[in-house]
Formats: C-alpha cells, structure tokens, sequence
C-alpha cells in the first residue's frame, strides 16, 4: 500500500532536494559549528592537542554590533497628495509611526534584529515571520534551512508564487488545532511524529526531548491573483490541517534579506564559508606547534645503563652512579631540544592578522583602544571608517526593516484597523489617546522609511568634548553646558541643572529680601548728608540726586 502524502508535502520534499544540491545543509552546520567553536568536529585526534583560536567570532559580533550600534525608528508617510483630506491622511500617518515604534518595543524588536543579523552571518540569510493570533501580531525567526520559495532564483520575497515554511510543532498542540479546524477524528489520528530533525539549523534543533511528541507543520503561502491577497494553507505530512484561508492581506508576512548577494540565488552568502579554511589552518598550526613542544621543549635524559641504577627525569629526584671513576658527563647527559622554526609562529600570526584586516575588522574596530589615549572624536573616525566595507550589509539591513514595516501597516490595516487607538505623550508630558480613523486607513498610500541616528558611547564622547571646549572658550554659559549634554554621558545633568535652578531662585530671594531691607531715605536725608556743593548740583540735576539715594541703599 502506497501512502499519500500532501501537496504541500510533495514540494517541501522537492525545497530540500534542492537545498541539498547546492549543499545549504550542510554549509550552515559547519558554520555554526565553527561560529561556536566547535572546529575539530568528528576529526580523530589520536593524541594531537585540538586548541582552538576562533578567529570567526570576534569578527563577526563585531560586524553585527557594528550594524546594530545605530538607533533606528519606523516612519510612515502619504503619498494621496491629490486627496481633499490629505492633512488628515497625513496625521494618521504620524499616528501609525508612533504605533509603529510601541509595536517595535512590544515585538522586542531589538532582540529579534539582533537574531536576524546573527542567522545571516552565520548561514547567510536572515529571515522573520509575523501573524496575528486574534489579539496581536507577534513575530518570529526563521532559518533559511526551514524557507522554500518557488523559485530559488529570485531573491525578492514578494515576488514569489508560494513560500512553503517548516515549523517543528508538538503533536497534541497540532491534533488540537485541527480539531479546532472541524478536521475529522480519523483524520486527527493520522497526525503522527516524524523524524525530519535532520533539515534543522544546528546541532541542537536535530536533538528534541522527545523524539515521538513532534512533527512537522508545513504552512504554505500564496498570493491570489484574482484578489490580490495572500493564502495559507497548514498541513502535516498527511492531513490537511487548515485548508486555503484568505489573510485578506496584501503582502506576504515574511521579511529576508542577504548577508552577501549571489547572484541568480534566493540565499545568500555567509562571511565564515569563506573563513573556514583559514580557521583550519590557523587551528592545525596550532596543534603541530603545541605537539611539538610536548615532546622537544623540554631535555631529555641520555645515560648508560650499566652505570645508573634509578634513571630519572623527575625534579629534585637523586641517581644512582656505579662509574665514579668516569666524567659525569660520560654517564648521564641531556639532549638538546631541536627548535621550532619561526617561520609556523609567524605565519601562524600573519594569517591571523591578514584574515582580520581582510575582513575589515582591526583591532580599532574590535574594540582594542585605551580611551583614556584616545579622544572621542578619533575613536569615532576610526570606528565611522572601519564599518564603511559594512555599508551594502547596513543597506539590505535596512531594507529589510523597511519591509517589516509595510508588513505591520498591511496586518494592522486588515485585523485592526476599526479598533486602534494609539497613545502618546503630548509636549505638556499628558497622556493622549487617539483613534485612527478606518475610512481613512482603507484610502491611505503609505511609504515606510527607516530613519538612523548614532547612538554610541564614541559619539557621545565626542559631543561631551566639542561642549568642552565651548565651555572652556566661554563661547556657551555653564547652564547650555549642562542642557545639551548627552543623557547617558555619565555626568547626573538632571541633578545638577536642579542645583543651579535652585541656586538661582535663592539668590533672586536673598535680593529681594536685601531691597526690603534697605532704608527707606528721603531727599531730605540725601541733602543733609551731602557738602553745599553737591547740593547745588543736584538741585540743578535731580538724576544726580536719584543716583546718589541708590548709591546709599547699595543698588
């Protein structure tokens, strides 16, 4: 008896024949073996040290952190310039960008750039699936391993026919959704575990705690041309779980992006392929020259045996000698060690060196500076120019965000469009609450842009060192000093502007009660207290006179 299997099945199966031919698999195992340090795997030592220099690491969390180091926001403009309520168009706009960053912080999006970043690197794709589950839209990672577009020729994610996603799901959490479904009891049993953990990225995804509980839930996408909406459709090897429901969205919920480019290729390229064989050989050299010590650092014992009675290499352990008549030399010696050549010890740190300077990841850039000999505005410059090799990754970085951001407007305009409200702090500090109008959402044409501010520790330093020397030039009163300080700058700026407020407000009182105190003089006593002179000068002058009264009050 033959068995049948789905549609969606029959596809997958045809998705990893193809990533086994281009070798995807395997590629992204030894990647992440290597990124972890895991570089002598399945290699037979037979007594040769396995040390491990991993090189792959620090570049790589560099080249993520470096990508990462910038604070990025969600922008959402109109483009209905010709509609009568373009303002209001525009306004709903504003509303979603700041719904897009509450949304951004709900769905840690931080955590999950960072991820996304991490999976690239590592097996050259980074990869994000959003749905909504009847409340809110959550988010999740996928690997490049477990997404099979229909045709993995085209990099544009969008333009695909279908996208088929591999999950790995608890047979009881699966039989209940299909029972949710209306999918019948005989149906329901045919949902069995398998043993597809072999197609997972990681030595880890292919160990489940227990091999009989999971299986594998096949969710195909595709795009309706007559409706211009997207489709799903949820199944297992055998049953149909949830059979083609419209998500009434416009866009597929999935946002991919490249590591490095290849050409006519729906995945991309990972930077530890190419450092793998590099890694070896630093590792090997490493072993040949440890190896080597063992056995020729230290001297080793040459004696004759019909002499010594107890040969030993042990420290501090006395011999016995039978031919006190001899030369000690002639009865025990040492040999010398042979000595390693440089040349392993300078290649060994060439490659090292030549592999960070080729991948542009120096030691200014790993973070191998003494800010205390360095200013702010030179570790910056240093750090702006080592990420410039970065750029076309930052580029398809955020283009990728940008997708994600689209792919929150279309899912927010379909599940929530009626029932979002979205609050914000005013300029008084007062919580608003406001409501986006549905009629509006449905005619609005919106544009995602992603907008990028440096937000590093460097740049910070610099900025406290330009308002340094405005302070010192006294081009700016201490007051600005303080005002335009960055918040994280270390200094308690909140703390001390208070101070000065406060400082100044008890100054205004000390004048104030110093003017109540004054005596009250009349010109009387101002003319009497003058010499015949000055009086008549002041009764032909009387601002000579009023200057004379503020002169005694000590204004």
């Amino acid at each position: 008896m033959t068995e049948e299997y789905t549609n969606e099945w029959d596809l997958y199966q045809k998705g990893v024949e193809y990533k086994s031919r281009i070798n995807l698999f395997k590629t992204v195992e030894d990647n992440h073996r290597f990124f972890q340090g895991d570089q002598w795997h399945g290699v037979k030592a037979e007594g040769l040290p396995t040390p491990v220099f991993n090189i792959i690491k620090p570049v790589l969390r560099y080249k993520i952190s470096t990508i990462m180091q910038n604070n990025v926001k969600v922008r959402y403009s109109c483009e209905n310039y010709d509609d009568k309520e373009y303002d209001k168009m525009c306004r709903t706009a504003e509303l979603l960008s700041q719904y897009g960053e509450q949304l951004w912080e709900k769905l840690k999006m931080e955590h999950l750039n960072e991820e996304a970043l991490k999976d690239a690197a590592i097996s050259g794709d980074g990869c994000t699936y959003f749905y909504y589950d009847g409340e809110k839209i959550r988010a999740e990672i996928i690997d490049n391993t477990n997404i099979f577009p229909s045709n993995t020729n085209l990099a544009d994610i969008q333009e695909q026919e279908y996208i088929i996603i591999a999950f790995r799901r608890s047979v009881e959490s699966v039989r209940r959704e299909a029972e949710n479904n209306g999918v019948p009891k005989e149906d329901r049993d045919r949902i069995v575990s398998d043993t597809e953990v072999e197609y997972r990225a990681g030595d880890m995804g292919k160990i489940e705690q227990d091999d009989s509980a999971m299986c594998t839930v096949l969710l195909k996408l595709w795009k309706d041309k007559k409706t211009n909406t997207v489709r799903f459709k949820k199944s297992t090897r055998d049953v149909v779980i949830c059979d083609d429901c419209d998500t009434k969205c416009s866009l597929y919920p999935v946002a991919m992006f490249n590591w490095e480019t290849r050409k006519n290729s729906f995945h991309g390229v990972s930077d530890v392929t190419g450092l793998i064989p590099n890694q070896l050989y630093i590792n090997k050299i490493a072993a040949m020259v440890m190896l080597s010590t063992m056995y020729t650092a230290f001297p080793k014992m040459v004696y004759d045996e019909n002499l010594v009675d107890n040969p030993s290499n042990k420290i501090g352990v006395a011999i016995g000698v039978n031919g006190a008549d001899k030369p000690i030399s002639s009865i025990i010696d040492y040999i010398s060690p042979a000595h390693v050549s440089s040349d392993a010890f300078n290649m060994f740190e060439r490659t090292i060196s030549l592999t960070k300077e080729l991948m542009g990841a120096n030691d200014g850039a790993l973070g191998a500076i003494n800010p205390e000999r360095a200013s702010g505005k030179s570790i910056l410059a240093v750090m702006e120019q080592s990420s410039q090799p970065l750029e076309s990754i930052k580029r398809r970085f955020y283009n990728y965000l940008e997708d994600i951001a689209l792919i929150w407007a279309d899912m927010l305009h379909v599940y929530m469009k009626n029932s979002l409200t979205v609050s914000y702090t005013d300029n008084d500090g007062n919580t608003v609450s406001e409501k986006i109008s549905g009629k509006l959402f449905d005619k609005l044409m919106l544009t995602a842009r992603i907008d990028v501010g440096p937000a590093t520790r460097w740049s910070e330093l610099a900025t406290v060192e330009s308002l340094d020397s405005l302070l010192a030039q006294q081009y700016i009163p201490f007051e600005w000093y303080i005002e335009l300080l960055p918040k994280n700058c270390g200094i308690p700026k909140e703390r001390i502007a208070e101070l000065i407020k406060n400082s100044q407000q008890q100054q205004m009182q000390m004048q104030m009660q110093q003017a109540q105190q004054a005596p009250q003089l009349t010109e009387d006593d101002v003319l009497n207290q003058m010499t015949e002179e000055e009086k008549q000068q002041a009764l032909k002058n009387p601002s000579l006179l009023t200057n004379k009264i503020n002169e005694m009050i000590g204004k």
